[in-house]
């Protein structure tokens, strides 16, 4: 790939530079935890669930609510009795398949798994090939993103094979411990966490002094006692910098309140995946998480729910970026627009590093091990709703676009840098 090695050598420094302080941000694991067999992703693991027949059926006839029953969880031979488990997701909620949210700690605050407090148990059911967010969430580790980590797993309902399912981390405060590790003795999980709410077409424009707007949009998930003022005004007070700074003070101004750097690196791992859903999604910002880090006024963002990664080979690398108002400013800085193509580059250079003894690209290699280890448990699956040729037509994309998307941004990147030259 001729036109990929031009790209990398002429933003290597940056890459470099970007790769360094994003990591420092995403703190890198200190050492094992408990909870890592359980997230193992080269195994297929078992789920069980012992619940009251009668309250399985109320949850699968009353998928749209989000009412708790109680269930024992069972994995690797180790029970945990009397958890929570509801109905969970947004346009994947299923009355057949349901995708569950399992919360240990709902009868018993005290109450731990491997040292976690609730797992989510994805149905897949928006993905054909049942590994677009698996895959996701490794290419975004690979690349020093914040991303939970995840596995398959076969799930068991009162020993009935309900189907295949993705084991996913929770993002709570145990998931910001690993992340964002420790300054000295101090534990950096103790900021503001929120998950993203979509409501309407929202591309960060301002929406007003007024908070409830942002409370609408803005979930918090720690904090959640304090003041309207202490939750959201901060949330305001960026999004209306984000508006009315002129791009060129972004650098300056703007980046105590948003991590820049590692947001440019977020979008560009977006981007490179093909999230047709995510920050930049078809219809405005949709599916993150977003963090006030501890004792600072500064957020970054959190993946999650990247089911409908991977559109295709040729998303363009530019997707969407005019149409949303802090992307739309932030490509106008030289500085953060290099930070931004240095992503691209990271992303071809690490998912496109050669492997033994095949030869495969670590990208083509990692999809192809996913879905021979998902196979069977996907043939069995009863209440998938798709057939077996869709998940295998859904397979054969994925490895059309891991053999195809560096091609495809190199030559884009490529053009684009010849263009800005000619100007």
């Amino acid at each position: 790939m001729k036109s990929f090695n031009v790209v990398s050598r002429s933003l290597c420094c940056v890459a470099a530079f970007v790769l360094g302080s994003t990591l420092t941000a995403a703190a890198q694991d200190s050492g094992p935890r408990p909870s890592d067999p359980l997230f193992n992703p080269d195994v297929l693991h078992r789920i069980d669930l012992r619940v009251h027949s009668a309250d399985w059926e109320k949850l699968k006839q009353n998928f749209q609510e989000n009412t708790y029953y109680p269930a024992d969880f069972v994995w690797n031979g180790e029970v945990v009795r009397n958890t929570g488990i509801r109905s969970r997701g947004s346009g994947s909620r299923s009355a057949t398949k349901p995708g569950l949210r399992v919360d240990f700690d709902r009868y018993s605050s005290l109450e731990t798994f491997l040292s976690l407090k609730s797992v989510v148990l994805d149905n897949l059911t928006q993905d054909h090939s049942g590994i677009h967010e698996t895959v996701a969430m490794r290419v975004f580790a690979r690349l020093g993103v914040p991303a939970p980590r995840e596995a398959h797993a076969r799930l068991y309902v009162n020993d009935e094979y309900i189907g295949l399912y993705a084991i996913v981390e929770s993002i709570d405060k145990q998931f910001l411990a690993r992340v964002f590790g420790s300054i000295g003795e101090d534990t950096q999980n103790d900021g503001y966490l929120y998950e993203f709410h979509y409501i309407d077409p929202w591309t960060f424009g301002y929406l007003g002094q007024e908070l409830a707007p942002y409370a609408l949009r803005f979930d918090p998930k720690t904090h959640e006692t304090e003041s309207d003022a202490a939750k959201f005004g901060p949330i305001e007070n960026l999004v209306r910098l984000v508006n009315d700074l002129p791009a060129e003070m972004y650098t300056t101004s703007l980046n105590e309140h948003l991590d820049l750097t590692a947001f440019m690196r977020y979008i560009a791992a977006q981007n490179f995946v093909a999230e047709n859903d995510g920050f930049l999604g078809y219809a405005g910002m949709n599916n993150f998480y977003f963090y006030r880090r501890e004792n600072s006024s500064q957020h970054v963002l959190i993946a999650w729910d990247e089911d409908t990664a991977f559109l295709g080979p040729d998303y363009p690398s530019n997707m969407r970026l005019q149409d949303n108002t802090l992307t739309s400013k932030a490509m106008q800085i030289p500085e953060l627009r290099d930070a931004y193509y240095a992503g691209l580059a990271d992303a071809m250079r690490l998912t496109d590093e050669r492997t033994e003894p095949d030869g495969l690209t670590w990208l083509e290699l990692e999809i192809r091990r996913q879905s021979d280890l998902i196979y069977e448990a996907m043939h069995d699956d009863p209440s998938k709703p798709y057939s077996l040729e869709e998940h295998e037509a859904a397979r054969a994309h994925m490895i059309s676009f891991a053999r195809n998307r560096s091609q495809f941004l190199s030559e884009q990147i490529a053009a684009s840098q010849a263009s800005r030259r000619r100007r």
